[in-house]
């Protein structure tokens, strides 16, 4: 399994989360469990569904899903659905902040 963070980059939207999904499935079957979503420029519902998929298939491998350096454009949809205190647990540095 990778530590490394690998970077989430550019539209997490309805318009781009075809290739979205394909990056996110090939990094969770890589082994990777921690993102860094500063690159994140846009975040919509679909965006947001693909994050709590790849959330459920990193927990089917028995691993927790970590999110570091939310954009604002993540951290907006987080709390225009109100879960920005819910999964504090796959962003906690974000939330002590």
């Amino acid at each position: 399994m990778s530590t490394t963070a690998a970077c989430l980059t550019g539209e997490w939207t309805i318009h781009a989360i075809a290739q979205q999904r394909e990056a996110m499935l090939a990094l969770v079957n890589d082994g990777h469990v921690e993102f860094d979503a500063s690159g994140v420029t846009d975040m919509d519902t679909a965006g947001l569904q693909l994050l709590l998929s790849a959330q459920v298939s990193v927990a089917q491998q028995g691993q927790e899903l970590k999110l570091t350096h939310l954009s604002n454009a993540v951290k907006s949809v987080l709390a225009v659905y109100g879960l920005d205190a819910s999964l504090h647990s796959i962003y906690p540095e974000e939330v002590a902040a």
